[in-house]
This record gives structure tokens, C-alpha cells and sequence, in this order.
């Protein structure tokens, strides 16, 4: 998973280097001068499907009765399995790993948006864990989980715990993206174009915690921040409508992670993340411009 992931990062890192320095400008002489190819005063907005990465996280739990650190954690996302009566239903479309924006062209290829990524976060089951800290002997009556840990490993299982954020490990992020056209026919109905992005935002994450049985599905909270960086390539056609294919690698700090529903318990962990969607959008333009 490691080497994997590592591959993913430097992906979306290279490919948004050529976007920053420009070295996509071997296609110019593609992309035909007289289309009117900027975007200045058009709106935007998308809407698609991700898939979510994770690389290993530490991860910190403390409550009544516990204070104790699960290390090189694994997880992985939660994809909804493709049915027509969840993601061609209106009232179902947010329950799958969405992407939703919306942005503006402030210049010819420059736009600020906001977004919401619904990405989604659960701990791997009955993986090993490496442990440190206590838990509650009086409290809890497991004598495999319980007690005071040095750096022991322990199976991670639904008898001891499950974590995971699966009503959203959302990102709510601001971007500037930056888009540079590639390639259009003579027309300009037909364009590709490539986008790269860098995000800030918060987190947050719906979590749901069951702990020796009893489970929280606690709420919707503010729980930490991200920043992300992204890159991908967009097919535009007929002037106002574009699919879209991005990758995403982001860093995530959560230090007020809700577990035990209005109890002061919470969780603290950082995640790394890499992210691939594909969306549709469309182009709406606010400003009319004047005809040379």
C-alpha cells in the first residue's frame, strides 16, 4: 500500500508541475486562436463520483476510561455498489463518494470555487495493530483489550472496536484552479483542456464509533482542516458542458474527532489521501463579452 500510494502522490504532483510551468504549452499550436476558448465570467458547476485512498494513519482515542494509541492503522474507502435506484435517483444522489462545485472565472483561465468532497473512511477489520496506552479493566470486560499497553500488537476487530467515517469524511474546500486549453477543432465545440488546482478547507467528518459493543453514530462536526492539491484533463463540447477526470492528493488533521455522542471523548489522527473522480459540469456565462 505504501509504495502504491507513493506512486499516486508523485503522480498528481508531476502532472500538476506541468500545468504550473507551462510545459503543456507543447500542444498551442493545436488549439486554434480565433475559437474563443477563455472562460472569463462563466460560472461553473460539476457533479460526480470519487474513489479514496488512504495511507496508514496514527490514531488517538481518549475517554472515560480509555487513553490509548492505535498505530499504522490501515483503511479504506466505502464505495456504494452501482444501482440505478441510488445514483439516478435525485433523492439518493449524495448516499455514493460525491464530488459537488461550483466556481467562477475570475480571469480568461482562472477560477476560485467551493466544493464539498464526500469521500468515505473505515478502519480494515481484524487487521494488527500496534497499541499504546490504557484501557479500563473495571470499565470494560475483555481481558484480550483491556489493561495497560507498551507498544503491543492486538487484533483489530469488531469485538473491540469499529471506527470509521461513513456517513462522510467530507472536505469542504475553496480552490483556485487554473485551466489551459490543450487542443479544439476549427469549431470550438469540441476542446480538451487541462485543469490543476490547490485547495484549503475544513473537515468534516460524520463519524460513526462503536466501542466494546456500544455504538455512536454521533454527527456531522467540524473537526479539523485539509489541503489538497489536484490536477486533471476536462473534455469540453458544445461550448458548455465539459467530463471531467481529476486526481487529488490531499493532507488532513483532525484533532476533535466526536466518538461518544455530547460525552467530552474524542479522537485525534491525521490522514493522507489520494482521490480520483470524474465528473460532469457546465459552463454558464455571466458576462457578455463584446465581439471584435
Amino acid at each position: 500500500m505504501a509504495i502504491t500510494f507513493a506512486k499516486m502522490k508523485r503522480f498528481v504532483l508531476i502532472i500538476l508541475g506541468i500545468q504550473i510551468f507551462g510545459i503543456s504549452g507543447i500542444a498551442q499550436d493545436d488549439v486554434h486562436p480565433y475559437v474563443p476558448l477563455e472562460k472569463d465570467g462563466h460560472l461553473f458547476i460539476t457533479w460526480g463520483y470519487n474513489r479514496a485512498f488512504y495511507d496508514n494513519s496514527d490514531i488517538h482515542f481518549q475517554g472515560d476510561g480509555y487513553d490509548f494509541t492505535l498505530f499504522d492503522a490501515k483503511a479504506q474507502d466505502m464505495p456504494e455498489e452501482f444501482d440505478t435506484k441510488v445514483y439516478l435517483n435525485p433523492g439518493q444522489l449524495t448516499i455514493p463518494q460525491f464530488n459537488f462545485r461550483v466556481g467562477y472565472y475570475i480571469k480568461p483561465d482562472l477560477a476560485i470555487s467551493l466544493g464539498w468532497d464526500h469521500m468515505k473512511y473505515r478502519l480494515i477489520t481484524t487487521q494488527l495493530v500496534r497499541i499504546d496506552g490504557y484501557i479500563s479493566e473495571e470499565k470494560y470486560f475483555d481481558e484480550a483489550y483491556t489493561g495497560t499497553f507498551n507498544d503491543e500488537y492486538i487484533l483489530y476487530s469488531g469485538r473491540f472496536m469499529d471506527f470509521h467515517h461513513s456517513d462522510g469524511f467530507n472536505f469542504i474546500r475553496a480552490a483556485i484552479e487554473k485551466r489551459k486549453a490543450l487542443f479544439s477543432d476549427k469549431s470550438g465545440l469540441n476542446v480538451l483542456a487541462f485543469n490543476g488546482a490547490a485547495s484549503v478547507g475544513v473537515m468534516m467528518p460524520w463519524t460513526d464509533f462503536t466501542f466494546f459493543g456500544e455504538r455512536y453514530r454521533n454527527w456531522a462536526h467540524v473537526a479539523g482542516y485539509g489541503v489538497s492539491l489536484s490536477a486533471g484533463l476536462r473534455y469540453e463540447f458544445l461550448r458548455h458542458f465539459f467530463f471531467q477526470v481529476n486526481a487529488q492528493v490531499g493532507y488532513t488533521h483532525l484533532p476533535d474527532i466526536l466518538l461518544e455522542d455530547e460525552k467530552p471523548s474524542r479522537a485525534e489522527q491525521k490522514i493522507v489521501f489520494f482521490e480520483r473522480s470524474f465528473a460532469l459540469g457546465g459552463y454558464i456565462p455571466l458576462v457578455r463579452k463584446n465581439k471584435s
